[in-house]
């Protein structure tokens, strides 16, 4: 999600985590079998009105503790803000998701939910999730932008002088800390 506003520098801690983010993400798909990109997202589970529950998603190798809920829920807009990162694998990921009927009206639906219930037995069926949620279509567009325009949102941010005061910090690069008496490695 940062370089949706911040450019990133080759070799730098944050394009590394990009990419090192994405990776992992693609992985995590293949050994399910099924598309990539999960997010904190909308999922089947629905309360009394009917209305879909939120949590907060993630990749088991990237998380800092293991989520309360046990679910396998891919959202597309985790996809679409990947595309400047790994164009080619994103645009055959969202191929596949629009092959598969998770494309609706209003572009791709909230979310595809693989979490085994009562009703679904094998993790490879799953429920579309109905839903479009406006910050997670306003960030798909926001990448689209920048995809399809050279990086245009992240030039309108940082032609701001204060982003431009601490643009230097977005050059940092990783440093191996060893302790004293230690050779580099």
């Amino acid at each position: 999600m940062p370089s949706i506003w911040m450019r990133t520098y080759s070799g730098t801690l944050l394009d590394r985590s990009r990419h090192v983010a994405v990776e992992v993400q693609r992985e995590f798909g293949v050994s399910k079998r099924i598309p990539w990109g999960i997010s904190e997202s909308a999922y089947a589970l629905r309360d009394e009105a009917g209305t879909y529950q939120y949590h907060a998603f993630g990749v088991p190798q990237l998380a800092l503790h293991q989520g309360d809920v046990d679910a396998l829920v891919i959202a597309p807009y985790a996809t679409v803000l990947a595309l400047t990162t790994s164009a080619k694998h994103s645009l055959d990921n969202l191929r596949k998701m629009a092959d598969e009927g998770w494309f609706g009206e209003y572009g791709f639906y909230e979310s595809a939910d693989f979490t085994a219930s009562k009703h679904r037995k094998w993790r490879h069926e799953f429920e579309i999730v109905h839903c479009w949620m406006a910050h997670h279509q306003g960030m798909s567009l926001l990448s689209l932008a920048n995809f399809l325009a050279d990086g245009i949102v992240q030039e309108w941010f940082h032609s701001h002088p204060r982003v431009q005061a601490t643009e230097l910090l977005l050059h940092e690069k990783p440093v191996n800390y060893l302790p004293s008496g230690h050779p580099a490695a």
